[in-house]
């Protein structure tokens, strides 16, 4: 038996040489969990992680305990079954910016995972002084409660229709409502953003999952840098906070997303809209002045464009943000920027990052007030090293953008995958991460089953 707490959710993995004997091998599991129902199912899981032999023929299955890892064994819906391709696939990290961020992002992960909850408290401890207050308070508004009374969602599955469609929410959410619209100001926001993708990616990296490579979107670059060590975590962490408080003086501002190339979008640009964002062939986004932004769409909306206002405050990625250039190019001076350890892609360029350009103070401040060209950004990622796309934060904006930008290889298929849930999802934190853990296994990626159980 266990000596230490198991996960309230386990992965089991099987494999074979052949797509027969991987159905017996299903079946035999089945009867050995029927014959023994009084088992840990952890144990189970670790056996079946660190004892079997990795073949082609693949099969996953993410469950709670013996009864409902029998009922999971019998439903097409929940089992997952891959032959892994015969060349190994490297992976790259995908870090997302603002917008898909939510309370109680990856609350049941800070419950349970050490290594992310030691991330977390760490950097939350470490910004408190540079904030003024405790950035959990803001994200796990209720975090002191016992984990049955935090986590609402574990039994449930499907979506929040409610949450999906933005509908309001019911007066017993009153709370929910307050720590939403806290958490949505820019100067907590972007840190906890930053917080919660950099605990994640530590906890990946925990289990095995090295990326060979990284991009991130507007403040996802920021992680990126801290984890191929340009920066050190406390500069990290100094560069986010002081940004966001930066940004937070500026005047507001808007955006919107446009259904428009970037040479389409060009000739709507004036001393009061900027090009902020480039995500896709045909996905832009304008960032400007507020009554500017809404005379371009009902422009855009007249011509019969279907246009998006972004929920934001400021115009980021604008020439609105140039009055914070000053403060930030004097404080990254004070850091001892480093060369990066790990390749990752320039929100700038579009392209590779240099160390020429990590390690100048200048280049932070051209990509706080030049586009997210993410769109170019990813297809140079793509091309060069096919890789499994691992959106490392909430959501899956990241992925549908990858979608977008990259051309099928008969030769390599895409795999693009999610960590993090929406909001609306109401999938449980960490059956949803290892479902992901699951596919990625599936393709063929080494997982470090010793860390994954020692991490526990």
């Amino acid at each position: 038996m266990l000596t230490s707490p198991s996960r309230p959710w386990q992965l089991l993995v099987l494999s074979a040489q052949t797509d027969s004997e991987l159905k017996t091998a299903t079946v035999n599991l089945a009867d050995y969990l029927r014959q023994h129902r009084d088992f840990n199912l952890a144990d189970v899981a670790q056996t079946l992680q660190r004892e079997q032999q990795a073949f082609r023929h693949r099969r996953t299955v993410v469950c709670r305990d013996i009864e409902d890892a029998l009922v999971a064994l019998a439903d097409p819906k929940r089992v997952l079954t891959n032959i892994q391709e015969t060349q190994e696939r490297s992976v790259a990290f995908m870090f997302p910016g603002l917008g898909t961020h939510y309370v109680n992002m990856a609350l049941e992960l800070y419950q349970v995972e050490p290594v992310f909850g030691a991330c977390v408290d760490y950097c939350c401890e470490f910004l408190k002084p540079l904030l003024g207050q405790d950035l959990r308070d803001v994200i796990y508004p209720n975090r002191a409660y016992t984990q049955d009374q935090q986590s609402p969602q574990e039994n449930s599955q499907g979506l929040d229709l409610r949450k999906m469609l933005g509908r309001s929410q019911t007066q017993t959410d009153t709370k929910m409502v307050t720590a939403t619209s806290l958490l949505n100001q820019t100067h907590l926001a972007q840190p906890a953003i930053f917080v919660i993708e950099y605990a994640l990616a530590q906890l990946l990296i925990s289990w095995g999952i090295r990326p060979a490579a990284m991009i991130g979107y507007s403040i996802g670059e920021y992680v990126a840098a801290t984890i191929a060590e340009v920066l050190s975590l406390d500069e990290g962490l100094k560069l986010i906070a002081a940004r966001a408080q930066m940004i937070q003086k500026l005047p507001n501002g808007a955006m919107l997303a446009v259904p428009l190339s970037q040479t389409e979008i060009f000739p709507l640009l004036n001393d009061k809209l900027s090009l902020s964002a480039v995500n896709g062939p045909s996905m832009g986004v304008i960032a400007g002045e507020t009554d500017a932004i809404e005379a371009l769409e009902q422009k855009l909306t007249k011509k019969g464009l279907a246009c998006r206002r972004l929920e934001t405050s400021h115009a980021f990625h604008s020439q609105m943000m140039e009055g914070a250039s000053y403060g930030l190019r004097e404080l990254v001076t004070t850091f001892n920027l480093q060369a990066p350890k790990i390749p990752y892609i320039s929100n700038v360029t579009g392209t590779w990052i240099t160390t020429a350009s990590a390690t100048n103070p200048d280049y932070w401040v051209k990509h706080m007030c030049q586009p997210v060209l993410f769109a170019s950004g990813l297809q140079q990622l793509w091309k060069q090293q096919y890789p499994i796309l691992l959106e490392v934060g909430p959501g899956q904006t990241l992925g549908s953008f990858a979608l977008q930008c990259i051309e099928n290889n008969p030769a390599v298929s895409q795999i693009i995958l999610p960590s993090v849930r929406y909001s609306y999802d109401r999938k449980p934190d960490l059956a949803f991460l290892l479902k992901t853990l699951g596919r990625l296994w599936l393709a063929g990626v080494q997982i470090d089953w010793a860390g994954f159980v020692s991490a526990q």
